[in-house]
């Protein structure tokens, strides 16, 4: 069973982007790697954009 898991800096895109977008990481996987599609996961995570750091500069930073 695929477990595929997306990490997004917040905020999440709305409820019909998300199935759009499951629906075509599902059709990848079960064209080329033969899965059975009702066994697929796709998961969406929301991370918050203060966690995230470039070059030691979080995402919030102006410089």
């Amino acid at each position: 069973m695929p477990i595929i898991n997306v990490k997004l800096a917040s905020p999440l895109p709305d409820k019909e982007t998300k199935d759009k977008v499951a629906k075509e990481i599902m059709d990848v996987m079960v064209r080329n790697l033969g899965k059975n599609p009702e066994r697929i996961v796709v998961l969406f995570e929301d991370l918050p954009k203060d966690s995230f750091y470039f070059g030691a500069k979080d995402l919030e930073s102006k410089d």
